[in-house]
């Protein structure tokens, strides 16, 4: 009978030591509990997990999945982790929306399940498996986690003065006030850098203006895109690129090496800060590279199923050096 690994990570779970087996899906040591809880409209999710199968230039290929408890998607996310390395991710209130229009759920319980994927990128295993009831459904047992999300206490925001809050920045406030005086953690920030979220009840984080609070606003991200490499400490912002249709291209050829970027990183068309933007990579992400510029200060690089260039300021090459790249210019 032919063997073959079928699981590819090792999925760690941050201030979890206890080896906790899903009931139903694939085992293996390394793979223990996430903290995860669902509403009827967004999630929250902490875990960490580890690139231990090389799927392809060096990296482990994943997926998050989202789906209620009659089997409608509400989220998927596909993500690369580089062989040996680890990365912890934390989302508070993510909408399902974020990967497209899926709507809220129908039946409870909510399930997470983080599933390997092949270098072809198609499901082999089920690596973790939790389920949650919203609140807003009939619960439905048994169910994984019981407990509500509570996020990590990240960065005090002190009150000097009073505020209603608000279920969005300068939207749909409540009657609940919040005195001067007062402490409370914050974890996002708006894009316009005029509102905060805070956790007051440790379900759904709101959000009060910063003209009142005394907070290192600075050391606050906005609200991330996407679940990997998310961390309210780390910052990771989500940005809108123009709309340019960029031409999707398959690399040819085996990558030279890989990269993994140190901030938000503008993928451009040429090597140039002057050519055409194709999309923005955030932070901490892995992408392949496939060469330089004659000066280098441009790599060539793969991220998802867009090729271009970025500059070499930002990105830390992981398995080669810039002067053995080949030159692509």
């Amino acid at each position: 009978m032919q063997t073959k690994r079928l699981l590819s990570l090792a999925v760690i779970a941050a201030f979890v030591l206890a080896l906790l087996p899903p009931q139903g899906s694939a085992k293996a040591l390394g793979v223990s509990a996430v903290r995860f809880g669902a509403t009827c409209g967004d999630f929250s999710l902490m875990v960490a997990i580890t690139g231990t199968t090389d799927d392809g230039g060096g990296f482990d290929r994943f997926r998050y999945f989202i789906f209620d408890g009659n089997g409608k998607k509400l989220y998927q996310e596909d993500a690369l982790r580089q062989v040996g390395v680890t990365i912890g991710s934390q989302v508070i209130n993510m909408s399902y929306d974020n990967d497209g229009v899926d709507g809220p759920p129908t039946k409870n319980p909510i399930r997470l399940q983080i599933l390997d994927l092949n270098s072809s990128g198609n499901p082999t295993a089920i690596l973790q498996d939790e389920s949650f009831n919203a609140s807003c459904l009939p619960p439905e047992s048994p169910v994984t986690i019981t407990e509500n999300f509570r996020p990590v206490p990240f960065l005090k925001a002190f009150f000097i003065g009073e505020t209603p809050l608000y279920r969005a920045p300068g939207r749909d406030p409540m009657d609940l006030k919040i005195v001067a005086g007062k402490e409370h953690y914050a974890f996002y920030r708006s894009p316009d850098s005029q509102w905060i979220a805070i956790d007051v009840s440790g379900q759904q984080l709101m959000w009060v203006p910063v003209a009142v609070v005394s907070v290192e606003l600075n050391r606050l991200g906005f609200p991330p895109s996407r679940i990997d490499g998310s961390d309210p400490a780390k910052g990771l912002t989500t940005i809108t690129a123009p709309t340019i249709s960029p031409i999707i291209i398959a690399p040819i050829g085996q990558p030279a090496g890989s990269a993994l970027v140190t901030t938000r990183l503008r993928l451009r068309s040429q090597p140039s800060l002057r050519a055409p933007l194709l999309t923005v990579i955030p932070r901490n992400e892995t992408v392949f590279v496939y060469g330089r510029n004659a000066a280098g200060t441009f790599i060539r690089v793969q991220y998802k199923d867009l090729l271009g260039w970025v500059s070499t300021c930002c990105v830390s090459l992981i398995d080669t050096r810039l002067d053995l790249l080949p030159r692509l210019e």
